[in-house]
């Protein structure tokens, strides 16, 4: 009996990990593709957002491809300078560092840019603000019902007006800002502490603090109340619980696992690729583990909660108020949407256009099931009409994609030039937004230009490294970027899968460091400069023989 059963545990894993090893490989070689094709666009065009009335309006430039070269291995330079230098400061330092750091500089741009919501956004924190004073009559109106999953976020920021009332009256929602401020600390903390699980090299942890304090969109992004950020913010640390709790064993770690990918869900739908990448990774796992019930119900409660708590606070608010909601508008609209031009000129296909949404939900009564029909014989007639005209279909789709992933300032600063204000512009907002606004965009394209290049790398070397966990953040990437393909496109809705790739470059950055360490090392000035190891440690390092 003991010679089977070591058998059955020398044999079983490898034929398991043939399960993860293919996983990872379709993971990163779809990544690689994706991340060639932005990294290529990148340094020869960039979007922009122009300042135009009631429109988002895209413009497409050249760049120099010659001078975005030289930034970038600038860039890269500055990176394996720094990284050395940050050798010896222990993580707890690092750590406060990034949350000062973020929460100070996020502060100073909330109350600089006295950003006050509008259109959707102001919807949605109005009626928090009326809910928390037991005033449903915004429930009255079509918009929560036509867009009745936006009550989760309503509802967060109802639990924060309420607590915030307790000290006195609520009269602005800068607020709430601030507090996006705050969550997005938070979140840069979960991916740092997200690398050290996975990667187990300080080295990765260092660049990402690094990189993360100069990650400027999604400060300048704070001001804008619509759950992006919150709602990033518990999906990461949903991500970080996951891997701890096939890392660790401890099922508290599964349980908050479950809980955080919930909120994250009920703040912002569009975190359902988060859960569906969370269970993706659950399942490879199960079979390379025997603790198969642990990690069924694990999936199980993942699913549950995530699938349950839209519904469950869209029904409290309809008990709370009286008024029955009804219908919303079909999922299945946003993906017409998606693959239809748009209403107004100078927007990039797949943008907003309410053709396919409201106004086909207007014209079937309201009745959901009747409007998903309509919307999935649109959808059958665009994608005929892609096939008939293939080069009509690369000139969409190439046209919508780098509207939304090559805009990279992921409309942090456009968001703070066309919102209401509570007060005239502080001087550091003023600045940023006017006469400001060329140098830092093109701050913002030089710095994501490195993080697609770091990513790409990434995800190159994903390819080598016998970890399915290492791709967890490519594959919400990819999620995320095969989503807004199909769906409804906007460059703030890439601002989270950016962050992502902000927290997951430095593992590419490490990897192309040791590579330019094994061939540069023996030059001497050169290993000097960089702090080149003797020996190239990275791919199989001890720690992560010994963590694994």
């Amino acid at each position: 009996m003991g010679i089977v059963k070591k058998s059955a545990e020398v044999v079983s894993p490898l034929l398991e990990n043939r399960l993860e090893k293919t996983a990872r490989l379709v993971i990163s070689v779809f990544m690689i593709l994706i991340m060639g094709f932005l990294t290529m666009v990148s340094f020869l065009h960039t979007t922009g957002m122009d300042i135009t009335p009631d429109v988002e309006s895209v413009s497409y430039h050249n760049d120099n491809l010659y001078i975005n070269i030289l930034l970038l291995i600038f860039s890269m330079a500055l990176c394996y300078v720094v990284m050395p230098l940050l050798k010896n400061i222990p993580l707890w330092a690092e750590l406060a560092f990034i949350a000062v750091w973020t929460i100070i500089i996020g502060l100073l741009w909330v109350y600089s840019s006295q950003s006050a919501p509008t259109e959707d956004s102001w919807r949605v924190t109005n009626a928090s603000l009326c809910f928390a004073k037991d005033d449903f009559s915004p429930l009255d109106e079509r918009y929560f019902k036509d867009y009745s999953f936006q009550l989760g976020y309503v509802f967060f920021n109802e639990v924060l007006i309420r607590i915030a009332s307790i000290f006195g009256e609520v009269t602005d929602l800068l607020f709430l800002e601030a507090l996006n401020v705050v969550f997005l600390a938070v979140t840069n903390i979960g991916i740092i502490l997200l690398n050290i699980k996975i990667f187990s090299d300080e080295r990765i942890r260092h660049l990402t603090v690094f990189l993360l304090a100069f990650c400027f969109q999604p400060i300048l992004f704070s001001t804008f109340l619509y759950g992006i950020i919150p709602g990033l913010m518990f999906a990461v640390w949903a991500v970080y619980f996951e891997v701890a709790y096939f890392k660790d064993n401890k099922i508290i770690y599964a349980i908050l696992s479950a809980v955080f990918i919930a909120l994250a869900i009920m703040i912002k739908s569009n975190y359902n690729i988060v859960l569906i990448a969370v269970i993706a990774i659950a399942l490879v796992k199960l079979f390379s583990r025997k603790k198969y019930l642990y990690d069924l119900v694990y999936i199980i409660l993942c699913a549950a909660l995530a699938l349950t708590i839209t519904p469950t606070v869209k029904a409290m608010y309809e008990n709370r108020s009286g008024i029955d909601l009804g219908d919303s508008v079909p999922y299945v609209s946003w993906i017409a949407m998606g693959l239809n031009e748009p209403i107004l000129s100078g927007l990039a296909p797949g943008w907003y256009n309410h053709t396919y949404t409201i106004s086909n939900f207007e014209d079937n009564n309201f009745d959901a099931s009747e409007a998903s029909k309509d919307s999935v014989a649109n959808i059958e007639e665009r994608l005929g009409y892609f096939m008939s005209n293939p080069q009509y279909a690369n000139d969409f789709f190439y046209e919508k994609t780098v509207s939304q992933w090559n805009e990279t300032t992921y409309q942090s600063i456009w968001t703070n030039q066309v919102r209401g204000q509570y007060a005239e512009k502080g001087a550091f907002a003023a600045w940023v937004c006017n006469e400001g606004e060329g140098a830092v965009s093109g701050f913002m394209d030089i710095y994501a230009q490195l993080i697609f290049v770091g990513v790409l790398a990434g995800v190159i070397a994903c390819t080598r490294r016998k970890d399915i966990f290492a791709t967890i953040l490519p594959l919400i990437i990819l999620g995320g970027f095969l989503y807004h393909l199909i769906s409804e496109a906007k460059s703030q809705y890439a601002m989270p899968y950016f962050i992502l790739m902000a927290g997951f470059a430095p593992y590419g950055l490490v990897s192309i460091y040791d590579l330019l360490a094994k061939k540069l090392g023996k030059i001497e000035w050169i290993s000097k400069l960089f702090g080149f190891p003797k020996q190239e440690t990275f791919t199989e390092s001890k720690k992560a023989i010994k963590n694994e």
